[in-house]
């Protein structure tokens, strides 16, 4: 059986013989032998058939199994690899799009000064399909959010708290508020911003389900309350920049605000965007570094690890 179990893998994901054996580079037919010799050897179905291709529940315990296998091998390639030089290898992470954008880009030059020979595979998903590639051995470690299910094969680790933040440009302030636009400033930056004072003016929101939008969901339901919101999208940064064209509000993750302070130093018409506390919502997002219970980490994924809290911590510091 454990010869080619990478067979039993690829079929259970992709639950179609013909498009696994193409991923497989095999035959229709070769696939569909593999199989049946393997449902003899142990005397049992291990996938349904009718009314569609599915795991049984015996083809589950298989495939768990094999996980298990394939990241022993994994593991035990890592650590020979690692005693031949240490110097070559690759590590494989998967971060959300928008925190993508953020951290990369000095996490990749910083590390690269490092360990120049060490390939870095980056991918970027929701947070569910990231979850799944880790749990099929795919990815070394996540970046993301929300752990409101966590899996008990996989290992947790909180590397930022980040808070929510009002963004909103001072024209859209001054429409809104009119005469008390520099009273309501000078409030909101001393006290936090009430957000049902904001009940009119239009937002622009991640879309429902993802974490920042459930913890201010939540708020606002306690407050009785909601928000104007004119769009969704799932770019923060575009959020920013339609916040910045006094398009709409919108809410900001602490990671994020950089992306504010440089729209704020692009702008030359004095138009700024304004970063607000929000009163009462004393609630986190933390970020979790999340990996498999068991996967070894080389000395230079640990590395890479040990650059993203340090980015981590930075924005850690960050308060208002």
């Amino acid at each position: 059986m454990l010869n080619n179990f990478q067979y039993f893998l690829v079929l259970a994901e992709e639950l179609n013989i013909s498009k696994a054996a193409d991923r497989l580079f095999i035959s229709h037919q070769c696939l569909s032998k593999y199989l049946k010799n393997l449902e003899d050897e142990y005397g049992v179905m291990l996938f349904h058939r009718k009314p569609k291709f599915a795991l049984t529940y015996a083809g589950e315990l298989v495939l768990q199994s094999l996980r298990k296998i394939e990241l022993i091998d994994a593991n035990l390639s890592s650590q020979l690899a690692e005693l031949q030089d240490g110097k070559t290898g690759e590590v494989r992470i998967g971060i959300t799009e928008g925190r993508l954008r953020i951290m990369i880009p000095d996490l990749l030059e910083e590390f690269k000064k490092l360990y120049p020979n060490i390939l870095v595979k980056v991918i970027s998903a929701p947070s569910p399909e990231m979850l799944e590639q880790l749990l099929q051995n795919k990815l070394d470690f996540i970046v993301a959010g929300s752990a409101d299910n966590p899996n008990p094969n996989l290992i947790y680790q909180t590397i930022l708290n980040e808070r929510l933040y009002l963004v909103i440009s001072d024209n859209l302030l001054q429409q809104y508020f009119g005469d008390k636009f520099l009273a309501c400033k000078k409030a909101f930056s001393e006290q936090g911003v009430d957000l049902c004072q904001l009940k009119d003016v239009p937002f622009v929101l991640n879309y429902k389900g993802f974490s920042s939008r459930t913890m201010l969901d939540n708020y606002l339901f306690k407050l009785g309350t909601q928000l104007n919101v004119i769009y969704e999208a799932t770019q923060p940064d575009l959020h920013l920049m339609m916040a910045a064209r006094d398009y709409a509000a919108t809410i900001c993750l602490t990671m994020y605000l950089p992306n504010v302070w440089q729209l704020n130093e692009a702008d030359k018409s004095g138009n700024k965007l304004n970063v607000f506390h929000i009163a009462g919502l004393n609630n986190t997002n933390p970020v979790f570094m999340i990996s498999t219970k068991g996967k070894y980490m080389p000395e230079y994924a640990r590395q890479l690890c040990s650059l993203i809290k340090k980015q981590c911590q930075y924005y850690e510091n960050i308060h208002y």
